[in-house]
């Protein structure tokens, strides 16, 4: 292990560089998933999000098996830290996107395992749990020159709207992810739709809504993966929803349409421009994620870029798994499958940890 330099989030680069180990593998993996019931859910809708997270957990298995790695598995539960303590693990592989049905509270995953020194996938405490706040991302890509939709956050029916922003607009839940009630009804024309929708917004789900400018145009997903160095990996979504006025992904493009429906309306396109790479880069620093991070993007018809969402800890899953994982399909398209990914995301983390 390395031992000259101590162990912190902000220091896992600099044991990383150091690290001469030769890509080791754990020997053993804890695989945390999300504890999905629907009583800790507002609605059907986020329900759906997280339901299926142990199953679709347990299809990594025969990945570890190839590898020669041993598993189990453990639910984000109060009684996390205990089975954590009594399995010894060498590392953990952390897909929990929410506790207790919030999204911000799956930070204490990260933190729980700093406490108990154990290492593990994804970002730490302070990027998960930025990532949670879409108006505090939006902010801070903006004061560090990262080209965002101009944007307000509205707390009360009764907020004025900005008079600088411009319709159509589009509203978001502040702390969401996963496409909750990002659909076609979301982008609004005028103040009468805007308030409608507030309205139904706050009332649901008692929590702020980021209000933006809709940026009409193309859409692009952006992956950056953290290795020995930063790479990039970028398609574009060409999206052709039959009868719509505004073509983006929505949640039931995500989860509410067949396989055959999906594969029909949506196509990913390989995409590079070093322009772009640039800006994704700048912010996963500035978003302070680790490991691997996603980026929604959109073009204006001038061929201005906009970052409409940063999500650290993206859905990772293997490609057989029940909705489409995007992170485990694009990056085949650039030649490195999922298995690939998997070894190399489990040799980087040992690494950042020094062993």
């Amino acid at each position: 292990m390395v031992t000259n330099i101590v162990n912190s989030p902000n220091t896992r680069s600099l044991i990383a560089k150091q690290n001469r180990s030769g890509g080791k593998l754990p020997k053993k993996i804890a695989i945390l998933y999300t504890d999905a019931k629907r009583e800790y859910c507002s609605t059907d809708e986020e329900f759906q999000t997280i339901d299926g997270s142990y199953e679709e957990a347990l299809l990594f298995d025969p990945y570890f098996k190839k590898l020669g790695v041993k598993t189990v598995y453990i639910k984000a539960d109060a009684l996390m830290t205990e089975h954590l303590k009594k399995e010894k693990p060498d590392m953990a592989l952390n897909l929990v996107t929410t506790v207790k049905g919030y999204d911000y509270l799956g930070a204490t995953v990260p933190a729980a395992l700093e406490l108990l020194e154990i290492p593990y996938t994804g970002t730490n405490i302070l990027g998960f749990s930025l990532g949670c706040n879409k108006y505090l991302m939006h902010a801070l890509l903006s004061q560090h020159g990262i080209p965002v939709p101009r944007f307000q956050l509205m707390s009360s029916k009764n907020t004025p709207l900005d008079p600088t922003l411009r319709f159509p607009l589009i509203l978001k839940l502040n702390e969401e992810h996963s496409n909750i009630e990002i659909k076609q009804e979301s982008v609004v024309e005028n103040e009468e739709q805007l308030r409608k929708r507030l309205r139904y917004l706050l009332r649901t789900y008692q929590q702020d809504v980021l209000v933006s400018e809709f940026i009409d145009g193309r859409e692009f997903a952006a992956f950056l993966f953290q290795s020995y160095n930063q790479k990039v990996y970028t398609v574009e979504r060409v999206i052709n929803m039959p009868g719509v006025k505004h073509q983006f992904m929505d949640y039931n493009l995500v989860w509410n349409v067949s396989l055959e429906e999906y594969d029909r309306i949506l196509k990913k396109v390989k995409y590079h421009d070093p322009i772009l790479d640039a800006f994704v880069k700048k912010a996963f620093k500035v978003m302070r994620m680790d490991d691997y991070g996603k980026f929604d993007i959109r073009m204006d018809v001038r061929g201005n870029y906009y970052i409409i969402d940063a999500n650290a800890n993206c859905h990772f899953a293997p490609p057989e798994s029940f909705c489409d994982c995007e992170i485990s399909h694009v990056l085949p398209m650039y030649g490195v499958p999922f298995k690939m990914l998997l070894k190399r995301l489990l040799q980087n983390t040992m690494r950042e940890w020094g062993y």
